[in-house]
C-alpha cells in the first residue's frame, strides 16, 4: 500500500497502523501495489495518477481507517 497527500494525522501514524494490521507500506506505486490511501481520493498527484493507470483502488483516510478496524477487530 502507498500513502499520498497531506493527511490529517501524521504519515507515521498511518504507517504504524497499517503495519500493525499487516499491509506493508511502500514509497511509490508499482503494478504490485494493492491500495493507495489518499488525503484526497480525487487527487491529481503523480501517485494517484499512476494508481489509476494501473487500476489500483484509491481510498480516503476515513475509509482506510474503517478497513483497518475490520482487519484488527477495532484495535486500529
Amino acid at each position: 500500500m502507498v500513502l499520498t497527500g497531506e493527511m490529517r494525522e501524521p504519515r507515521e501514524v498511518w504507517e504504524s497502523r497499517a503495519l500493525s494490521a499487516g499491509p506493508s507500506v511502500k514509497g511509490g506505486v508499482t503494478k504490485k501495489t494493492a491500495l493507495v490511501i489518499a488525503a484526497d481520493p480525487d487527487s491529481l498527484s503523480g501517485k494517484a495518477d499512476k494508481a489509476r493507470s494501473y487500476g489500483i483502488p484509491i481510498v480516503s483516510e476515513d475509509l482506510f481507517a474503517g478497513l483497518l478496524g475490520e482487519l484488527t477487530g477495532g484495535r486500529a
